[in-house]
């Protein structure tokens, strides 16, 4: 099996960004800030499972479900990159993505905020869905490619569960301009993530 570095690093960086953890980090501390050691660690734990399951599962059936419903591939190229850009744009603008979904004041109601609102969606939501469909329907019927990208969405998710255990002292040394200047830094690499799978798309539909 051949590993293609640039590409897993790639996919890597751009999963990092579409789920923008730095802005989940905030609503996750105000609602576990006062919870037990042993429960915030089964939350983050659940939540982290909840973000794999979710990516491993849209990689392998994410195309089979657009097929289904009749959806092409450019199509779903442009519209994946335009979710991504709105994302993108409300990141390097500093407000909050209506596509992330629930704000803070709802989700504080919820009894299980690990799954839903946390897991679902503001992490795993219709931006990182889209990255993983598109990055799956790209390795086409190869088989190391998807074990490869199986692999990148692992090493994401653990990633993910180191920052949020860290998420406190993390914030402590980034502070609001850090964390803000970071955000911004991503959302320009998410837009350019998101003018590549565009003009892809477009690109395949002309040449139809």
């Amino acid at each position: 099996m051949q590993f293609d570095t640039i590409l897993l690093i790639k996919q890597f960086v751009s999963l990092m960004v579409v789920l923008a953890p730095l802005d989940v980090m905030p609503l996750y501390l105000s609602l576990t800030h006062d919870m037990e050691a042993a429960r915030q660690r089964k939350i983050l734990l659940r939540m982290i499972v909840t973000v794999l399951a979710t990516l491993l599962f849209f990689q392998y059936g994410g195309m089979y479900l657009f097929t289904l419903i009749g959806i092409s591939l450019p199509s779903f190229q442009v519209a994946g990159g335009l979710i991504l850009a709105s994302m993108a744009w409300s990141m390097l603008h500093g407000t909050p993505s209506r596509v992330q979904g629930v704000q803070g004041d709802e989700s504080a109601h919820r009894d299980d905020i690990s799954i839903v609102p946390l897991g679902i969606p503001m992490l795993a939501g219709p931006g990182t869905i889209t990255a993983v469909v598109l990055y799956a329907q790209q390795q086409g019927a190869s088989l190391a490619g998807h074990v490869q990208l199986s692999g990148v969405i692992l090493v994401t998710a653990l990633v993910l569960y180191i920052m949020f255990r860290m998420a406190g002292r993390l914030f402590d040394k980034l502070g609001p301009t850090g964390a803000r200047v970071t955000t911004r830094i991503m959302g320009m690499l998410l837009l350019a993530v998101a003018m590549e799978f565009i003009l892809r798309g477009i690109s395949e539909a002309l040449v139809r």
